[in-house]
């Protein structure tokens, strides 16, 4: 079975169980199953076929979905496009991924309109939906159109599937590329080890322009109902949704966390109904995992998934774990969890021999979910995918007892003279100052030391502290070469589709506004 084999099956057995909520629309698994039949059949009018690339830009509705399982049933290849991308990123994506049609919300338009007459002198169709859109094609009306069934192709397990754009730390966006029985996997070993199941509502806030856009199709495996966001993540509305539909199970990051605590302690809001709470992309602090059980009352799980491995993801650090965490075990809560059966790890030094436990290097996984390559980049896929195994680029140590411990990105290590500083060991101390809400460490050009480490903080409301103050609170608890040459508070830091800190762009304030240092910029 590939993923659109579920959606058949789920369309026959539940027909008129809710697939979906998006506010106040809805649709039934039966409804879904044929207005994506008819999205299928109108893109396959176009003349797309199958290999050819449907791309999307849109928050987060009922359509997203659609066109995801009408291109999973003729073998078209979902693109999402991030609607949080400069107008030359999204022209990037278009043209490297080969995007013969892009389906845009109305609202999406005008972030397209500094390059739409470039799209269009490229041949590619564009059509709208959500609203008044003044583009050339309608959604609707495609789907209205349609009277025949659409052609379902042969599919394979490494078939082109989805591109999943991802920024990385360096350069334009690059585009991951998925297979079939990889996303089949993916989604299927994730739902068994979260532990969800037929009766649960699962709402997934996330943002469907990368791979979450998998976490918004569980419910294939299992048939549960999804809530969408209704546009984006917003706390009242989550919390609100949450009673209104009864949500059982959700995935958010630590960031969103705080954020649904301090809104939910305001009052008003009902959250019986749930039962778990995974969270992802880092840890959450010890406090913030008492005061998530105390206040939810549910179960907690930390996810680790990289898009590489189709977002499929590779660690679990159960409820159990948090609990000897909390008792006994506060190690356990910096870990994130151990393998899933999907996953076999192995720690590596430079030369990609494998290390024992307890030492550090990169983490490099095998399974059946990792991606197919780099699209277009055949020597950064060479480098990544080697012998059946695939770098993360992440560094960590596994412990005896098989758990995970990320320490950084290679891409984010700073050699400081001759030191080598892992960010992540700065940040744990700076967050542990009361008036740190947000922190983020990253090496500056430096002329004598070649980098500095650089702490860019933002602080809790209401709270006052002076950058000298939090060198100052570093000096006993870092080594010297640790300690940063430069503290900047701002109000924010910049974030991501996932709410986590993009430090790439902080890097670049540096590299683009060298006065904002302490020191002469390099030459």
């Amino acid at each position: 079975m590939l993923p659109r084999d579920y959606l058949a099956r789920c369309a026959a057995h539940y027909p008129d169980k809710i697939a979906y909520h998006d506010g106040d629309r809805r649709l039934t698994w039966q409804q879904l199953h044929a207005r994506s039949d008819r999205l299928a059949a109108g893109l396959q009018g176009l003349g797309l076929e199958k290999g050819a690339v449907a791309a999307i830009l849109s928050h987060e509705h009922l359509e997203v979905y659609e066109h995801l399982f009408a291109c999973y049933k003729t073998g078209l290849v979902r693109c999402g496009i991030n609607w949080r991308y400069a107008p030359r990123e999204m022209l990037h994506v278009i043209r490297d991924s080969d995007a013969r049609v892009i389906l845009v919300q109305a609202n999406c338009v005008p972030l397209l309109e500094p390059i739409l007459d470039d799209i269009r002198a490229d041949g590619r169709r564009l059509i709208g939906y959500g609203g008044e859109h003044g583009l050339e094609l309608d959604y609707e009306t495609l789907i209205d159109g349609a009277t025949a069934a659409p052609a379902l192709p042969p599919l394979a397990e490494n078939d082109l599937i989805a591109l999943s754009y991802t920024s990385g730390t360096t350069g334009l966006p690059k585009g991951v590329m998925l297979g079939q029985g990889a996303m089949r996997d993916a989604m299927l070993y994730t739902v068994l080890a979260i532990g969800l199941r037929y009766e649960d509502v699962w709402f997934p806030p996330t943002a469907s322009g990368w791979i979450t856009f998998i976490l918004g199709s569980f419910n294939l495996v299992n048939g549960m109902t999804v809530v969408l966001p209704n546009g984006d993540f917003d706390t009242v509305r989550f919390l609100d949704f949450v009673g209104r539909y009864r949500v059982t199970a959700t995935i958010i990051v630590p960031l969103m966390m705080q954020r649904l605590l301090d809104e939910y302690d305001r009052g008003g809001y009902d959250l019986s109904s749930l039962r778990l709470v995974t969270y992802g992309s880092s840890p959450a602090r010890p406090a913030l995992i008492r005061r998530t059980m105390d206040t939810f009352g549910c179960e907690l799980m930390q996810l680790y998934g990289i898009t590489e491995a189709t977002g499929g993801w590779v660690t679990f650090l159960h409820h159990d774990d948090h609990l000897r965490g909390l008792a006994e075990r506060p190690d356990l809560l910096t870990s994130c969890g151990r393998g899933g059966v999907h996953m076999e790890l192995s720690i590596r030094d430079e030369h990609g021999r494998p290390l024992p436990p307890g030492e550090q290097g990169e983490v490099w996984i095998r399974s059946s979910t990792n991606m197919l390559g780099y699209l277009n980049l055949p020597d950064q896929t060479a480098q990544a995918l080697v012998d059946g195994w695939l770098r993360t680029h992440d560094l960590g140590r596994l412990d005896a007892d098989g758990y995970l411990y990320l320490t950084d990105r290679k891409n984010f290590l700073i050699i400081s003279g001759a030191a080598n500083v892992y960010p992540s060991v700065v940040e744990t101390v700076l967050a542990e100052h009361p008036a740190v809400r947000e922190v983020a460490v990253i090496g500056a050009p430096h002329p004598e030391w070649g980098e500095a480490v650089v702490a860019t903080v933002s602080l809790k409301e209401g709270a006052h502290v002076t950058a000298e103050e939090l060198l100052e609170f570093c000096r006993p608890r870092l080594a010297k070469y640790e300690v940063p040459k430069h503290i900047e508070i701002v109000p924010d830091l910049p974030k991501g589709l996932t709410g986590k800190v993009l430090k790439k762009d902080i890097q670049g304030w540096y590299r683009r506004e060298p006065q904002r240092l302490p020191w002469k910029p390099v030459d």
